[in-house]
């Protein structure tokens, strides 16, 4: 469905026009944006995209172009994107690295903040989490003297494609996230390969972290695969999956249900059921862990996705 978005419309989103005069940002007045510039209006062609809730459209009174064609190639693209390459797995060094952090948890201050967290060791040890010691990261020039909770990222074979590591204790934000380079996995990406066999008419949760993941399994909802933030679906990954049950940050700006809304788009686009975890399975908490923590994860709903 295309949209029209009228001069009026537009002068009230506060737009503000690139140097050159031809392109303008504003807020977008389709989903009631007013976080972030996320509507994109070409001001010669008229054609607008909004990058947050993907509604696209034209002007009334404006012509449509070369531009302006090209601009609908590149949306059609963006809705129907090549598959990317599949990734490779990590060089046999990695792997034997990954395999020292995983012995390393019991014990170590990764085990204590899991605790804290609420996450027993016998969840984190189901998931295959580690230990890196500080000096230990695999790629040392970001290790910054950082004791990280590690965790592997993987294909729907199980085979490691990389390694996330969230730095224990309260850190910088920009320090405490970090991949190796690469390509990402899925945190329990494994579980994809024997979905057809297992599990073909249950529902699968997708979460937005790590910890969120953990958090169900420790309620004992263990079909869950978690993206590490908002993006990296690999569709050509989830054929097999005919429900979903997208489980994303019930974030103050709102980019979190943003983001699950625009994957529940997708796989609705593909033939899957979807339901978006409301807010109210949080109990006012910003995600899962957090309300998990609390005592406060309602997923009472959701039943036929807990382990018998």
């Amino acid at each position: 469905m295309t949209y029209r978005l009228t001069q009026a419309m537009l002068a009230n989103c506060s737009p503000v026009v690139a140097p050159g005069g031809d392109v303008a940002r504003a807020y977008c007045p389709f989903h009631h944006s007013d976080h972030q510039r996320s509507l994109k209006v070409n001001l010669a062609s008229g054609r607008f995209i909004c990058f947050a809730c993907g509604v696209w459209g034209s002007m009334p009174g404006k012509q449509r172009d070369r531009g302006s064609v090209q601009e609908h190639a590149a949306r059609r693209s963006r809705l129907n994107p090549v598959a990317p390459p599949e990734p490779q797995p990590v060089s046999p060094r990695v792997a034997e690295l990954y395999e020292s952090y995983r012995k390393a948890l019991g014990g170590s201050p990764a085990e204590d903040y899991l605790v804290a967290r609420g996450i027993p060791l016998h969840v984190a040890r189901r998931f295959q989490l580690g230990y890196c010691a500080p000096g230990r990261w695999a790629h040392r020039r970001r290790d910054l003297g950082l004791g990280r909770v590690t965790f592997p990222e993987t294909n729907p074979a199980g085979d490691l494609l990389n390694i996330y590591g969230r730095a224990i204790g309260d850190v910088a934000r920009e320090l405490r996230h970090h991949h190796l380079p690469g390509s990402k996995g899925l945190i329990n990406g494994g579980l994809l390969g024997k979905w057809t066999r297992y599990f073909s008419q249950e529902p699968l949760f997708v979460c937005e972290g790590g910890f969120d993941l953990l958090s169900l399994a420790a309620a004992d909802y263990v079909r869950a695969v978690a993206l590490i933030g908002v993006t990296g679906m690999r569709w050509n990954w989830f054929e097999n999956v005919q429900e979903i049950i997208v489980a994303f940050d019930n974030d103050e700006n709102e980019i979190g249900q943003t983001k699950a809304r625009e994957l529940a788009r997708e796989a609705e686009r593909r033939g899957k059921k979807v339901t978006v975890l409301p807010p109210e399975a949080y109990s006012g908490y910003k995600d899962a862990n957090e309300a998990w923590v609390h005592g406060a994860l309602d997923l009472s709903e959701f039943e036929q996705g807990k382990e018998k």
